[in-house]
């Protein structure tokens, strides 16, 4: 059987390794870009947000006293959208669209209820057509959808339909777009034409570099990111996970500043000496308490937790309405509470009160025989799930919806 999740890490290694290389091919034949100054985008804002977690507190909420509702859309699998292993999910307000990088190599447009709508480019090198994707993304407008291909973007509207490729003149192994606005793109070994090897990049609507932030932690021992995609949006904005921190930034076009920060208990990303290499680092941070996923919505943030040894996924939401935090103690009734946990996959804003977490086909079928018979589950509502579902169905989405808290 193919362990996707290893497929994973290679792939992004290897996208390390090829963005290194492309990007001394593109500096030896260019000429020097002009020198943008850095380390003056980072405006301390009074709006930090400070979210104290200790795990081990005795203050705590079950989980059906955070989350009021889990309703679950079913994806149809069929020969034209058989996904692998998901790498991204997007949603508009008509679609979802689900990327596998590792697989199929495609962008899958689903309506809200599951059903196949169309495929999004195809693999090729003409007009539309795509090599190797990397990420995706809405505009704010939500009007068109935008893949990255390297050092390619691809433009479409909602229905498929190409509308341009542009070739910008830099390189990232991740990125994220407001619009015609600006852009900024995120490679972890940083910009070699940067004496500081700064990771951020943000550019105008024509690709004028702006400024860059944040040097690269990479050096000759230490090379590994920590498997969270860098840059994010949510609603209209972007923000910035600093890799091997808690802290979450907002970017601007001409400003970041640190929007939430999350200090934890006797846990948290230990301090790395320079000369301290990836394995020794890993296996300390095993033994810590560390953010695993989050989500911004409109009236709420959810951040989760992990860490070896764990059974289950812990998180705490945030209420941007009564300035609390809210930590969840495990306990549950609903016994769809299992599919809270999220996967590789990065957790997705549905609406302003509602996140999405994907699940395997394969996960839902091992959890049948524990929570078929609850008393707590319609039974109606568990025969529509497991009808027809088996373990080669393309994944289930489960949709949670935030208590009013």
């Amino acid at each position: 059987m193919i362990n996707y999740k290893s497929l994973s890490k290679l792939f992004t290694l290897c996208c390390n390794i090829v963005t290194v290389i492309i990007l001394f091919i593109n500096i030896g034949c260019q000429t020097p870009q002009n020198k943008v100054s850095t380390g003056e985008h980072i405006i301390s804002d009074s709006t930090l947000i400070q979210i104290n977690v200790d795990p081990d507190g005795e203050e705590s909420y079950a989980f059906d006293s955070l989350i009021d509702d889990i309703s679950y859309i079913k994806l149809e699998t069929n020969s034209d959208c058989l996904i692998g292993n998901i790498h991204q999910i997007l949603c508009s307000n008509e679609y979802i669209f689900i990327m596998d990088v590792f697989v199929a190599n495609a962008v899958y447009c689903f309506d809200k209820h599951g059903n196949f709508v169309r495929r999004i480019g195809k693999v090729g090198q003409g007009p539309g057509e795509y090599s190797r994707l990397c990420k995706m993304c809405l505009t704010s407008d939500q009007k068109q959808i935008v893949l990255y291909d390297w050092n390619r973007l691809h433009y479409y509207d909602l229905n498929g339909k190409h509308i341009k490729d542009v070739s910008p003149s830099f390189y990232a192994n991740d990125i994220e777009l407001i619009n015609n606005d600006f852009i900024a793109g995120f490679i972890e070994a940083g910009m070699d034409d940067d004496s500081q090897r700064q990771m951020l990049s943000v550019y105008d609507k024509d690709f004028k570099l702006l400024y860059r932030e944040f040097p690269s932690f990479y050096n000759e021992v230490f090379h590994l990111n920590n498997g969270m995609h860098p840059l994010r949006s949510f609603g209209n904005d972007i923000y910035l996970k600093e890799p091997w921190t808690h802290n979450i930034y907002k970017i601007e076009k001409d400003r970041c500043y640190e929007k939430y920060r999350i200090n934890i208990t006797n846990g948290g990303y230990p301090e790395r000496p320079e000369d301290m290499n990836s394995d020794t680092y890993i296996k300390i941070v095993g033994t810590k308490v560390h953010m695993a996923d989050y989500v911004i919505l409109e009236d709420y943030a959810l951040f989760y937790f992990s860490k070896n040894g764990f059974t289950w996924s812990p998180f705490v939401i945030y209420s941007h309405k009564t300035k609390k935090t809210y930590k969840c103690n495990g306990r549950y009734y609903n016994p769809l509470f299992f599919a809270h946990s999220p996967g590789n996959t990065p957790i997705v804003c549905y609406d302003k009160e509602t996140f999405l977490i994907p699940q395997s086909a394969t996960t839902v079928m091992r959890m049948k025989e524990r929570i078929y018979n609850s008393p707590l589950i319609n039974d109606s509502k568990l025969m529509q799930l497991y009808d027809g579902l088996t373990e080669d169905s393309n994944p289930v989405l489960f949709l949670l919806h935030i208590k009013s808290i």
